[in-house]
């Protein structure tokens, strides 16, 4: 990166080159789907500092390819901490992150992450990173240092609304966030969008013509006399009383209703906020942010087959859309809720709706993913994580001779200093028929409301065993239990 005319200037603000000479943590596989594929989706259980770095590592290896072949990821989209000074829980109180670290601390953390995403960024990549009115202003000149600020696209305004201001609050309600997209050079993917408003046919002002279709009309503008012939060939010209000449844009009906395709702008108040999720979406985790919201960004700004980079994973929102979009992805967050909460997403997606048909459910299981974890663990800067101990477990086993099943009998369940009782803590279990003595590959997967129905009771085929078996038992903190055994 070249100087800059101009540029924020703040204590410990460090030279790009030392930033991109972070080092990068050796990465184990922690868990597996047993597939084997060309790709596997990557979710990285770190510091995304130094997450960022492996990645970096891997690009040059040509590791980290799209389905075209093109090294790295096509789509960044960060939402990182606000600086809010607070510390996020989760439904049931369980802890999220910290977003304690403020100022030009703050400013710093975040700048040396996207210097690295820029490096892990195709050539006709784009990123989008998701702000409020606290800092957005700080890194919107950091980003034009980064990225140049000729490569900026769009301060995108998510107007959530739904949010008033306390009468004594001396200030305007704030009901919006901020979202700026850059790109890392001249070429980038864009695919315009629309979305369809639904008008009443009486008393919308549209007209019809002879043949019953509702349509709108605008001035011919740039048209040619020679487009303006063609269009009157396709009955898309419509003549005013005073002999004026207008294009013809027709409109879809939807019963009593007509839909107008309108294209997308840079204000997006169509878009509810996550205290209007329905429960099917809804994770429980903080500061989780709606699947449309995504859906649009990589829609836009990808395409089938790109690698879709989310650094501050959190509830997994990116990674669960661009699964659905059939896009590759590569998740990282420190936090052990977090990384919980994006396996269970991910394992569950067959259960969760639809982004093209939101009524019916998706028709599909998740793809090969892999989840590595870093041989040394910290937690510097946005997005840090809280860990704590081991659920204790009981279980009884048992040989269904009639059935010829392994029956796995959860017995009791409790998680340590959580005051809760029962199997109120548990959330999932994952089991792997063939443990090799170092990553888990998950063979079968159920939830807590899944086992409730069945009486907290696994079963599964005798033949199926090839070997040691590997229970995990995971409570709603993201803490896990493993146990390896002869079940057979």
């Amino acid at each position: 990166m070249s100087h800059k005319e101009y540029e924020l200037t703040y204590k410990g603000k460090a030279a790009p080159d030392k930033v991109l000479s972070t080092r990068a943590k050796p990465l184990v596989v922690l868990k597996s789907s047993r597939a084997e594929a060309p790709w596997r989706n990557v979710l990285i259980t770190a510091d995304n500092l130094h997450g960022l770095a492996s990645l970096i590592e891997k690009k040059r290896e040509g590791k980290l390819k799209c389905a075209d072949g093109t090294d790295g990821a096509r789509l960044v989209y960060i939402d990182p901490p606000f600086s809010t000074r607070l510390e996020f829980k989760a439904k049931q109180s369980q802890k999220a992150y910290k977003d304690k670290v403020v100022g030009a601390e703050f400013v710093e953390a975040l700048r040396k992450r996207l210097i690295l995403l820029r490096e892990l960024l195709t050539e006709d990549g784009s990123i989008f990173v998701h702000l409020d009115w606290k800092k957005a202003h700080y890194i919107k000149v950091i980003m034009d240092e980064v990225f140049g600020e000729e490569n900026f696209l769009n301060d995108i305004v998510w107007s959530y609304g739904g949010r008033g201001a306390k009468h004594i609050a001396g200030q305007f309600s704030r009901n919006h966030d901020i979202i700026l997209w850059y790109r890392k050079s001249e070429s980038h993917i864009f695919n315009q969008l629309t979305i369809g408003r639904r008008v009443p046919k009486k008393g919308s002002g549209f007209k019809q013509d002879g043949e019953g279709r509702w349509f709108k009309t605008s001035p011919r503008g740039d048209y040619t006399d020679e487009s303006m012939e063609a269009l009157e060939k396709q009955g898309r010209v419509y003549t005013t009383r005073n002999g004026t000449m207008r294009v013809k844009y027709f409109l879809r009906e939807d019963g009593e209703l007509l839909v107008e395709d309108k294209l997308v702008g840079d204000v997006w108040d169509d878009i509810p906020d996550a205290m209007h999720l329905s429960e099917s979406e809804k994770t429980g985790y903080p500061t989780q942010k709606p699947e449309a919201l995504l859906e649009r960004i990589i829609r836009a700004s990808s395409r089938t087959g790109d690698i879709v980079l989310d650094c501050f994973a959190g509830a997994g929102t990116t990674l669960s859309v661009a699964e659905k979009l059939d896009r590759r992805w590569v998740g990282i967050d420190s936090g052990t809720l977090a990384a919980h909460t994006i396996e269970k997403r991910l394992l569950t997606i067959a259960s969760s709706k639809s982004l093209d048909e939101p009524k019916k459910k998706y028709s599909k299981a998740c793809r090969p993913f892999v989840v590595l974890a870093a041989l040394e663990h910290d937690e510097d800067g946005p997005g840090c994580g809280a860990h704590g101990g081991a659920p204790s477990v009981k279980c009884r086993y048992d040989i269904d001779e009639e059935s010829g099943e392994c029956v796995v009998r959860i017995e009791r369940f409790s998680s340590p200093g959580s005051g809760l009782k029962g199997m109120e803590t548990l959330s999932s279990v994952a089991i792997d028929l063939c443990f090799d003595g170092e990553a888990m590959k998950i063979d079968l997967f159920a939830t807590r409301e899944e086992l409730e129905a069945r009486g907290y009771e696994l079963r599964f085929p005798l033949e199926a065993i090839k070997g040691e078996v590997l229970l995990v038992f995971a409570d709603i903190f993201g803490h896990e239990k493993w146990f390896v055994g002869e079940l057979a």
